[in-house]
């Protein structure tokens, strides 16, 4: 079964307007509507949210957002304050997830459904999206040499297989991000409604309902995913499908130069084996295992904002200063409104 990242790459017709603004930045909704060519329903407009320092911008950071929705929150504080610190932020809404989920569905549960098909259809629009979205900021030019994308959980797995491939990314941050989808769909707790779904005889192919068999099948054939070149992940039909949009398939084809991948110790939604072996296969990249959990860093996110200003190269005691700046949200109509 083919897997597509592709889509025509054409000037990009968009709509962008100011939602509200800061002392140092300005934050806009863009929409635009997907290049993907199968998009679910409720899902055709690509959001981004844009955060532009009122002055030039020093470097560029796209935030790819984990699944579901309540982190989005905390990652568009983030983006507030490396705009107050020089940097253009832009925060990517991913399709099914927060204000992009498809007609009767629920945040982020489409990119993990125990259906191949659905599973594709989600990962190559979250990819194709993420893609044009570099796209646009290039177009407008707020895409800087100088740049970085933070992918956490779902964005940390998919812009790892952006990195196989994607040129334009100078420096990758990946946030509590693993490997290894079978793993994922019966250890992780992100996963248990796909559990619940087996055990009420919900019928599925390539055996994602039997564990053994599924085990079995990835632990055979990863030994020669991991000597592929792209095009034959892609188009192979020798491989279990899941090695398709699975972020081991991939590691052995990025810069390791260009990756930072950040470990959550007590992370209790990925397993460990599955984050160990994403681990393994970045070898070479700067890797940290902090004491935190999946989601307890998310208000501790100052230190990470540092850390991202250090790889962008803008790091100095002035710029990290204005990352605590406590910023209020401006009327974006009137210069000397402050909305209490």
């Amino acid at each position: 079964m083919r897997i597509n990242f592709e889509y025509e790459k054409k000037k990009i017709e968009y709509s962008w307007g100011y939602v509200f603004k800061g002392k140092n930045y300005r934050c806009s909704l863009i929409k635009y509507p997907t290049l993907y060519k199968n998009p679910a329903p409720g899902t055709e407009t690509v959001e981004v949210y844009n955060f532009s320092p009122k002055t030039e911008a020093k470097a560029s950071v796209l935030i790819i957002q984990g699944l579901g929705s309540r982190n989005v929150y905390f990652l568009l504080w983030m983006a507030t304050h490396l705009a107050s610190s020089g940097v253009n932020t832009s925060v990517l809404i991913l399709p099914g997830n927060f204000t992009r989920v498809e007609h009767g569905s629920v945040s982020g549960k489409s990119y993990l459904w125990p259906d191949i098909k659905v599973m594709y259809q989600f990962w190559e629009h979250g990819i194709v999206d993420t893609l044009t979205t570099i796209d646009l900021l290039q177009q407008q030019n707020l895409w800087k040499q100088n740049n970085c994308v933070l992918g956490y959980c779902l964005g940390g797995m998919i812009a790892t297989i952006i990195m196989a491939f994607e040129k334009r990314i100078n420096q990758t941050i990946l946030m509590t991000v693993g490997g290894h989808f079978p793993k994922i769909i019966f250890e992780s707790s992100a996963t248990a409604f796909a559990r619940k779904l087996f055990a009420k005889g919900f019928e599925t192919d390539y055996y994602l309902n039997d564990k053994e068999k599924l085990f079995k099948i990835y632990k055979e054939q990863f030994l020669k995913v991991r000597k592929m070149r792209l095009t034959e992940i892609l188009n192979s039909t020798e491989i279990h499908p899941l090695f398709k949009i699975d972020p081991l398939s991939y590691a052995h084809l990025i810069d390791k130069e260009r990756i930072t991948f950040i470990n959550a110790i007590f992370d209790k939604t990925l397993p460990l084996e599955s984050r160990k072996m994403l681990a393994r296969e970045l070898k070479g990249s700067k890797i940290y295992n902090l004491p935190i959990g999946h989601t307890i860093w998310l208000p501790f996110e100052y230190v990470l904002a540092r850390y991202i200003l250090h790889k962008v190269n803008v790091y100095d005691r002035k710029v990290v200063k204005k990352l605590l700046i406590k910023e209020e949200i401006e009327d974006p109509l009137d210069e000397d409104t402050t909305i209490k």
